[in-house]
Parts: structure tokens; sequence; C-alpha cells
């Protein structure tokens, strides 16, 4: 029987910010994350093909849990935390044998790009040691999705052996006051 492993979520998201925080990241950042050149031209590419767009601003939740599990697949299994009622939030993460470069997670935009989404930048590093972790945004319709990979915080490596990393996901949808405004798994508008 498998014993439950703590909340990589958590952790890992606390250790993606502190990073950014120390970093002075934010979205006009001008620090060397933002100065250095992307990983490649293909996650920094304009929006989506036309086709797209329509789709992006219906996806359901259950449509970007689908996107999320098809675009982090070669890397692992998607772990998808137990949202609370009312929540305008999704969390989940995907353990990884190493902490992903930036070739990697601009792998990883790049299939949410064939679905639908479209980046918000390039993939940067959170410092100047790759091994350090990463971090992207990308959008589809309301939807914004931060995904970071970072290495699995020193209190959980046990716990998470023989994973030595992890991909983070915040997914954000805007909140209209009430539970029944947020996206259905299973309905589409």
């Amino acid at each position: 029987m498998a014993v439950p492993r703590p909340s990589l979520t958590t952790a890992c998201v606390v250790i993606m910010m502190l990073s950014i925080a120390s970093c002075g990241g934010s979205d006009g950042d001008t620090g060397a994350a933002a100065a250095k050149p992307a990983a490649s031209s293909a996650s920094a590419a304009p929006a989506s093909p036309a086709g797209h767009q329509g789709e992006a601003a219906s996806k359901s939740l259950k449509q970007v849990e689908s996107d999320l599990r098809f675009a982090t697949a070669p890397h692992g299994d998607l772990h998808v935390q137990e949202r609370p009622p009312g929540a305008c939030i999704l969390h989940a993460t995907v353990p990884t044998a190493k902490v992903l470069g930036s070739t990697a997670m601009t792998e990883v935009v790049a299939r949410l790009r064939s679905h639908g989404w479209t980046p918000n930048g390039p993939v940067e590093q959170v410092s100047d040691n790759e091994d350090d972790g990463n971090l992207t945004r990308v959008t589809s319709g309301d939807w914004d999705v931060t995904l970071g990979a970072a290495p699995i915080p020193p209190e959980l490596k046990e716990a998470y052996a023989p994973d030595q990393g992890a991909i983070v996901i915040s997914a954000l949808w805007p909140c209209k006051g009430s539970s029944s405004a947020l996206p259905s798994p299973t309905a589409r508008p």
C-alpha cells in the first residue's frame, strides 16, 4: 500500500516564489532572468493559430486538466490537488526524475501551444544555476497558468525518492463571486 506523500505543491510553490522574490522577478523584471535569451523562439512566439481562438475561450476545468496532462506526460504523472469549494485556483505537480531544464520546459510549453495555449514570454531560469529551476506562464481564454520546474525540497526528498525534481502548476481563472460561476469539470459553456 502506498504511503501518502506530503504536499509537494505547497513546498515547491513556496520555494519558487522565494526564488522569484530574491531575484526581484515580476512581469516587468529587467534583471538577469529577463535578460537571458529564450531557449527556443517557439516559447515566445505569438498567439496560436486562429482556429484555436474560439476553443481557448470555452475551455472547461476538465479540458485544462487534460491539456496539462498531455503537456507534462513525457515527464511523469500529473497529480491534481483537491480544490476547495469556491476556489479559483487549481494546483498540480508532476514529480520528475531530475529538475527539468529550460529546454524540457520549452517542450512542455510547445505541447500546450498545440492545444491552443499562448506563452506569456520565454521560460526563465530562477538563477544562474539551471538546477535551481525555471518558470513560465501560458494563457488560454480566461485561464492563466504558471508552470515551474524546481528541485524537491530537502524536507520532502525521502518521501519523493527517487524523484529529484517536480513540475509545479498553478492554474487561475477569474472568480465571479460564487462557486456556481467556476468552470465545471464536465460541462462545456
